[in-house]
């Protein structure tokens, strides 16, 4: 089991409010919702089709996806600390970085699909806090990781297990890989205030960034294998146990469907909220922007992270190739709101590809352009936390529990 972070980002698993709806006829557009007494739902054919396909259709292809790119990106690194020193050493560099962006790209697609292990053991039904060992933004701490490349601690047994997630895992690859001559940390800091920093020719200090980083790499590496083993239905199954919701760890069909939908609900409390709002000032932030707040600062992928996670919303709400929650609502006489989501969706993704601006350029540079990717976003949130929650008879996530944008 993966050690707790006490700030990770991973939704709650709450109990089900115990009512239903039925649609009501309405001149245009989707019909007001009325409750109902009890869940419609709960006796659907398509309810254990929709949470099989969490695991088999969504979380296992996903992870094969990201562990064929962490190699790729292993093999980058590695041709990239050959080539150090000499003429192709820039080009070697630009390749990893490459590689290390298709990787975080599909992690991004996979955040919005905590459920389970990945998930906070604080507030996830058998969330194991994986997904912060794989990727801990915001928690990230780059002078850290600067520290650990003077003192090659990650040499020593146990330092994974001794060391703050914020010292390794993809965002601490991002410092390593795009890093240049100069460290992160203040004068004062050890590394700087000893000269030890100084003391390294830049060839050296590339050098160290491509061991710390093949180690880091390998400890995603066991991450994502053992995450994708606990999926298995060979090995740990838990796709069995979500489908199977009645039995251990799921209390019932509710509680499970309500897991997916916490995960769902990462689009609006982190894509929307701290990837979006906050860096243009909108919530959390005290001056006019905070664009330094943005993820990705280095690697100027934000935008193209929005994208992934719009792209992973929209794999789990529709089960992948396997059944999701548009054929729940299909089966539930829903589907002008299964469509409706849908095309919110698209609308998200569209406006997020064509602005192309990474949102701490576009906060400063745009900030019309990045507030309307901020607008797209919304309109899917409004209906998850609106039409669904109550079709489905849902929890809102307690993270969320007031918020009213």
């Amino acid at each position: 089991m993966a050690k707790t972070a006490g700030s990770s980002l991973s939704w709650g698993v709450l109990l089900g409010l115990g009512a239903a709806v039925a649609v009501t006829p309405a001149g245009q557009g989707c019909a007001p919702i009325e409750h109902k007494e009890e869940a419609d739902w709960i006796d659907s054919v398509v309810i254990s089709d929709v949470l099989m396909a969490v695991g088999s259709h969504v979380v296992a292809p996903g992870l094969v996806r990201f562990d064929a790119a962490l190699v790729d990106f292993e093999v980058a690194l590695a041709d990239w600390g050959d080539a150090v020193g000499s003429s192709d050493a820039d080009p070697a560099q630009q390749l990893a970085q490459d590689r290390w962006i298709d990787a975080m790209l599909i992690w991004q697609e996979l955040e919005v699909a905590q459920v389970g292990p990945a998930g906070s053991s604080l507030t996830a039904v058998a969330g194991e806090d994986v997904r912060d060992e794989i990727y801990s933004w915001p928690t990230v701490n780059p002078c850290r990781v600067d520290q650990e490349i003077v003192s090659k601690g990650w040499l020593d047994e146990g330092w994974f297990d001794a060391t703050l997630v914020n010292s390794y895992g993809l965002d601490a690859l991002e410092h390593l890989v795009y890093g240049g001559e100069d460290n992160a940390c203040p004068g004062q800091v050890d590394i700087n205030a000893d000269g030890t920093w100084q003391a390294m020719t830049p060839d050296e200090v590339d050098q160290q960034r491509v061991a710390f980083g093949l180690a880091l790499t390998d400890h995603l590496r066991q991450q994502s294998q053992d995450l994708a083993e606990r999926w298995s239905p060979e090995a740990g199954n838990f796709s069995g146990a979500l489908a199977l919701a009645g039995s251990s760890p799921y209390a019932s069909a509710q509680e499970a469907l309500n897991a997916v939908f916490d995960a769902l609900f990462y689009l609006e409390l982190v894509t929307k909220d701290r990837k979006l709002a906050q860096p243009l000032g909108l919530s959390n932030c005290s001056t006019t922007t905070c664009p330094d707040d943005a993820e990705h600062l280095i690697s100027g992928i934000s935008g193209d992270a929005i994208v992934a996670n719009l792209v992973g919303f929209e794999r789990l709400f529709t089960g992948g190739e396997g059944a999701g929650l548009d054929d729940l609502l299909r089966d539930l006489g829903h589907a002008e709101l299964s469509d409706e989501i849908l095309a919110e969706v698209a609308v998200a993704i569209e406006t997020a590809e064509q602005s192309g601006l990474a949102v701490h350029d576009g906060v400063e540079s745009n900030p019309a352009e990045m507030r309307a990717v901020y607008d797209a976003v919304k309109g899917v949130t409004d209906l998850l936390k609106g039409d669904l929650v109550t079709v489905l008879a849902l929890t809102i996530p307690s993270e969320a529990a007031g918020d009213n944008d």
